[in-house]
């Protein structure tokens, strides 16, 4: 295998390129839409359009200002724009989607240099964006099973998600067999439980994503919520609805895993997601918003360098004692 530089981006491995990595995001993710429409209805496929059709033209306009060829293989703003509208309520007007959509292409993407270049995720800076702006429509979610108007008005009945309960302290009024099946308010694609473990596996099992990162992400998460229960609930269902609610299992499947905004090596990733998974515990507990988990992920994507600089040094360490175990035995041999 040929080694690439490791302080170029995206770090894609053997025969992959960007098109395959990219692809492998599109498929399952096009699962969730269909259990998105299953819910509630074509509203959120003309919101995937929206914001597909925002980050894609945001994404020619930007390669064309920066006198670059417009690259017909790279499904990354596709991606992007697939992801925003996952992460924001099925009622959510047109425009938030769209403004997500071209703020994380612009602002995120393309000042540092495009694909495979940008130092945060431009998904979640994007959704980070709509929160900030418009909290009141971001976290307002209408019950599923419900088909949603093109336009909703004053008069569709909408509600606050599990996780806003369990910020507030109390307990979700949610069965966990409902729950796991996508059956109650949120983001619209971060509430099919089933349906996101069903795509991480497959994600996995392709490749596309290094089970170490949602393993390691997840069990020091659940963990967490085990050592540290609520007052008002055992460990077991603090661990169910912290992990059910909001957009923990998503992010961590989805947006976590991203090859250009992670560490390189395999033990830097484990450890890179691990302690996303501390942190994504203690915005749960301690922040301002219900959804934290964009805001934690932006702040992990700062610290790559680091932990990509720390993986060097340690992988120099052992490719030298490596070397120098060779030339001992090749002095003995020649003794």
């Amino acid at each position: 295998m040929r080694i690439e530089n490791p302080a170029t981006a995206p770090h894609i491995h053997y025969h992959e390129n960007t098109k395959v990595v990219m692809g492998d995001a599109i498929l399952p993710m096009a699962a969730i839409y269909a259990m998105c429409f299953y819910y509630y209805g074509p509203r959120v496929l003309l919101l995937l359009v929206t914001s597909v059709f925002s980050s894609v033209a945001a994404d020619v306009l930007c390669t064309l200002i920066s006198g670059k060829r417009v690259n017909a293989r790279d499904y990354s703003a596709i991606v992007t724009g697939m992801i925003i509208p996952l992460m924001m309520p099925a009622s959510i007007p047109f425009h938030i989607a769209a403004i997500a959509a071209v703020f994380g292409i612009t602002i995120v993407k393309h000042p540092f240099g495009g694909v495979g270049n940008n130092v945060f995720n431009p998904a979640a800076a994007g959704v980070a964006f709509a929160i900030v702006c418009f909290p009141v429509r971001m976290f307002t979610y209408p019950m599923p099973l419900e088909t949603l108007p093109v336009f909703p008005d004053e008069t569709l009945l909408q509600v606050s998600s599990p996780a806003f309960t369990l910020q507030l302290g109390g307990v979700p009024n949610y069965d966990f067999v409902d729950m796991s099946l996508g059956n109650f308010p949120g983001p619209m694609g971060a509430t099919n439980i089933l349906v996101i473990l069903a795509c991480l596996l497959y994600l996995v099992l392709r490749g596309a994503v290094r089970w170490e990162m949602p393993v390691a992400y997840l069990a020091v998460f659940a963990a967490l919520c085990w050592a540290f229960p609520r007052d008002n609930m055992n460990a077991a269902q603090n661990i169910l609805y912290d992990m059910m609610s909001g957009t923990v299992l998503f992010g961590g499947a989805f947006m976590l895993t991203d090859p250009v905004t992670t560490p390189q090596r395999a033990w830097a990733k484990a450890a890179y997601a691990a302690l996303a998974g501390a942190a994504v515990f203690l915005f749960r507990r301690y922040s301002r918003y219900e959804e934290e988990f964009v805001f934690v992920l932006l702040i992990m994507n700062a610290t790559v360098w680091g932990f990509d600089m720390v993986g060097e040094r340690i992988a120099g360490i052992f490719r030298r004692k490596k070397f120098e175990t060779l030339d001992d035995k090749k002095v003995q041999k020649k003794q």
